[in-house]
């Protein structure tokens, strides 16, 4: 097995991990912190969970079929903890299915019209980070509304 194959297959792992791990949090979301904000300036918690629902599906489908159109998503659609439950899980077949079209050889091959250029290796690991970076948010409104976040068993 060569290097770029060891990292496709890293790269999937890691995703798929973080979907477990995330679906923790997204199951620990009611109807009641469905509105909560941790500020005036910031976005509702179920905003937050669906712009990063949506996200991974962006970026997935635009690193197999070449398509950079953002997913619509609305409070008023996906109204209730449980439709939004829904569609994380969803989503997340969804963004697989994508993933799987994704060879090994195509980590290398750049992305432009972005602020910069990348390689999709590079774009995936960024799917990951950015939905670390809504998973952290999250947990920190769970915390100001009181709520313990689930907890995710890492490594150390």
């Amino acid at each position: 097995m060569n290097v770029v194959s060891m990292l496709a297959n890293f790269l999937k792992s890691a995703i798929n991990r973080h979907f477990e791990e995330t679906s923790l949090l997204i199951d620990q979301l009611t109807d009641d912190l469905f509105e909560k904000k941790a500020s005036e300036e910031t976005r509702k918690t179920a905003e937050i969970i669906l712009h990063m629902i949506r996200s991974y599906e962006f970026y997935a489908r635009g690193l197999s079929e070449g398509e950079w159109i953002p997913a619509p998503y609305s409070l008023e659609k996906y109204n209730n903890s449980k439709k939004v439950r829904s569609l994380y899980n969803e989503v997340v077949k969804i963004t697989n299915k994508y993933l799987e079209k994704i060879t090994d050889e195509s980590l290398i091959e750049e992305v432009s019209g972005f602020n910069r250029a990348a390689t999709k290796g590079e774009v995936l690991l960024e799917l990951l980070e950015h939905g670390l970076h809504h998973r952290g948010q999250l947990s920190v409104y769970y915390r100001l509304s009181k709520k313990k976040p689930a907890e995710i068993k890492y490594i150390i």
